[in-house]
This record gives C-alpha cells, sequence and structure tokens, in this order.
C-alpha cells in the first residue's frame, strides 16, 4: 500500500518538477534576448560602416536599442541565476561575488551606449565610429571579467 502511495506521489510530483525545469526564472531567458537584441543592433551598427554609402536610419535605430538595452542588464542577473542556478549560462560567478565591479562595468556601458546614441543623432561618422568602439570596448571589458570564455 505504501510503495503505491509513494508511486502516485512521485507520479504527480514529476510534472510539476519538469515544469519549474522547463520554466526557471524568467531572468534567464529575459537576459539571453537582451543580449541577443544588443548583439544584433552592433552587427547592425559594424556592418553599416562596411557599406559605401551608411544607412544613417538604421545607425540610428540600432544606437537607440543598445542604449534601451544597456540599462537593463544591471536588472538581469538577480541572486539565483547564476551557475548555482542548475541552468546553462555563460555568466560567471563574479557577477554575484563582485556586485560593485559588475555596477561598474554595467554603468560604463551605459555611458558608452548613451554616447553612441548621442552620436548617432549627430550624424557625425567620425564620432560614431569612435563612440561604437567605446562600446565594443565595454562590452569586451565585461565578457573578459564576467561570462564564461567561448571554447
Amino acid at each position: 500500500m505504501k510503495k503505491r502511495y509513494l508511486i502516485a506521489a512521485t507520479l504527480m510530483v514529476l510534472p510539476a518538477v519538469s515544469a519549474i525545469a522547463a520554466n526557471p526564472n524568467p531572468a534567464f531567458k529575459l537576459r539571453h534576448q537582451n543580449f541577443e537584441a544588443m548583439g544584433k543592433a552592433m552587427k547592425g551598427i559594424f556592418d553599416e560602416f562596411k557599406k559605401p554609402a551608411v544607412n544613417m536610419a538604421t545607425i540610428k535605430a540600432n544606437s537607440a536599442i543598445l542604449s534601451q538595452a544597456a540599462k537593463k542588464v544591471s536588472g538581469h542577473f538577480p541572486k539565483g541565476t547564476g551557475p548555482e542556478a542548475g541552468v546553462k549560462t555563460e555568466a560567471l560567478p563574479a557577477i554575484w561575488e563582485k556586485p560593485v565591479e559588475f555596477k561598474a562595468a554595467t554603468d560604463r556601458l551605459v555611458t558608452a551606449t548613451a554616447g553612441l546614441q548621442a552620436a548617432a543623432a549627430l550624424g557625425d561618422m567620425a564620432k560614431i565610429q569612435a563612440a561604437a568602439g567605446a562600446v565594443g570596448g565595454s562590452c569586451k571589458g565585461c565578457h573578459e571579467s564576467f561570462r564564461k570564455p567561448k571554447a
């Protein structure tokens, strides 16, 4: 009799556990989507640099996306959403172990993307390229300190 209850209880719990595993903290999905949007926007800007005649509207739109997405980065890493959560993530524990340094890195990103957006609004390609380089440098700095290296 106890065996049947144990089996029944297990069968009732398994779907719930599966649902939790399939739907982890929404922060994982939100931060992934945010970084995907940032990568796509950066690519869009750098692709314009390669063209003989750039589309300034594309640069302005992508710089706005970057600026808005950068403001969200620091909020996408709540406690419990690191590697210890058992979900595949490229985020290093340093994000949670060194919150002051991580905040400084995200602040640099916000500042750099705001600078890019301002340069794009002016339409000055030299300033846009310099500002895009600063954004890239900010991304690189964060990746080196807070993201697992690509294999």
